[in-house]
């Protein structure tokens, strides 16, 4: 009997390969350098970070049993589409929420202690100016986290334990919680906050949430920090408001559309600490996603319940 077919669309840690190689015969167009075209007919399973799966490529592979996600952000895949197809989707959730929470902290003390500025001052030889890279004391400054869930919490608990912050989040879909005093609205949290922190999924509801109009609502001096999801900030908006200097600063990890071109306004903009989508890229974070998913997609096939599926319905709907 021949082994099932995975496709793998782009570069995982080689324990995930190493899971899957017994049981499975492994597509993995990268291994050789390539990049990954359409799904093959033959596969069974996919496992994909970025790339997008639609309805059509499914309907394009006739025997699709699962579909894996490498991470978190499932907004490059139609999890509608899949659940009419009754084809179960899977994340990795706990596996790299504390490489991203780290993350977005480093990108708040990087903004709060200047460091990229003072970095790039030093190379050029102002040794001197030393006063014009006075630092923010974090220490008794509010963190407002919009989204309390795994990543969330994890920010806001090192936020309190380590830098002495006060803590307040605003989330409509989660109950109240120890690790920080929940507000009633987000123009409450914009308001008060010194460092707003951006945690959630997008989806239509939160597509370009953070707008001109919530960004007005912002102090003066405060700092915004996103290793969510690019597309919940209009862009043009957050330019404008860090080039008139309403903002203090951005630290982002991600943007709408992915590599940012070379004139998108942020790369010029000097308030603003850029990487390139790397917040959950830990060594070890590498390593959970990979296993995790393959193990995933492993327990599907053998006609297990996998640890995460997004769309659990359609596993109870197959039993």
């Amino acid at each position: 009997m021949s082994k099932p077919v995975v496709f793998i669309s782009e570069p995982i840690n080689p324990l995930g390969l190493e899971i899957l190689a017994p049981y499975c015969h492994c597509i993995a167009p990268w291994l050789d350098g390539g990049i990954a075209g359409e799904i093959p007919e033959e596969a069974t399973a996919i496992m994909v970070r970025t790339y997008p799966v639609t309805a059509d490529r499914m309907d394009a592979v006739a025997n699709l049993q699962v579909v894996a996600k490498h991470g978190v952000g499932i907004d490059n895949i139609d999890v509608e589409a899949a659940t009419a197809r009754a084809i179960p989707v899977l994340w990795t959730p706990e596996a790299n929420a504390d490489a991203v929470a780290q993350h977005a902290l480093a990108l708040t003390l990087g903004l709060a202690n200047q460091l990229l500025r003072a970095e790039k001052a030093l190379r050029a030889g102002q040794f001197l100016d030393r006063l014009e890279f006075a630092s923010t004391e974090l220490t008794g400054r509010v963190l407002g986290i919009i989204g309390l869930g795994r990543i969330g919490k994890r920010v806001a608990r090192r936020a309190t334990v380590g830098l002495g912050m006060e803590v307040i989040a605003y989330d409509p879909y989660v109950d109240e919680s120890d690790l920080a005093a929940h507000v009633d609205s987000l123009g409450e949290l914009m308001s008060r906050a010194d460092v707003v922190s951006l945690h959630v999924p997008l989806t239509e509801e939160t597509r370009r949430f953070i707008n001109a109009s919530t960004l007005a609502q912002m102090k003066p001096g405060a700092f915004l920090i996103n290793t969510s999801r690019g597309g919940v900030i209009d862009e043009p908006a957050l330019a404008l408001a860090l080039d008139q200097g309403a903002l203090a600063g951005a630290g982002l990890d991600v943007y709408a559309d992915e590599p940012p071109t070379p004139d998108h306004p942020f790369l010029s903009a000097p308030r603003v600490l850029l990487t390139p989508h790397v917040a959950g890229l830990s060594d070890q974070a590498l390593v959970r996603v990979a296993t995790e998913a393959a193990e995933g997609i492993l327990d599907v096939l053998n006609g297990h319940r996998p640890a995460s599926p997004v769309n659990p319905q359609v596993l109870e709907n197959a039993g």
